[in-house]
């Protein structure tokens, strides 16, 4: 039986794509804040300074990035819905 005879015989599937969701912007913005992140911490890690200010630092970071990504979110699930409300004729 030759290559292209199996190929042949081989059921074929549907291609899949995948958007991203109308969540896209606000994922790659969860990855940049993370990289972000993840340079305070290395950076308090060499830092010879003190460490309730090298934990103010990372706790004072953590907390900004979660903000912007808690805003991100509401502001574009708000869009989303105010979309598809207008969509619906609401």
């Amino acid at each position: 039986m030759a290559v292209s005879d199996e190929r042949d015989t081989l059921a074929r599937r549907g291609v899949v794509r995948a958007s991203g969701g109308p969540l896209r912007e606000v994922k790659v913005e969860l990855a940049v804040v993370l990289l972000l992140l993840l340079t305070v911490l290395l950076f308090t890690v060499g830092w010879d300074g003190p460490p309730w200010l090298e934990l103010l630092l990372v706790f004072g970071s953590s907390v900004a990035g979660a903000g912007w990504i808690v805003w991100r979110a509401h502001r574009v699930s708000a869009r989303v819905l105010a979309a598809r409300g207008e969509d619906s004729g609401g």
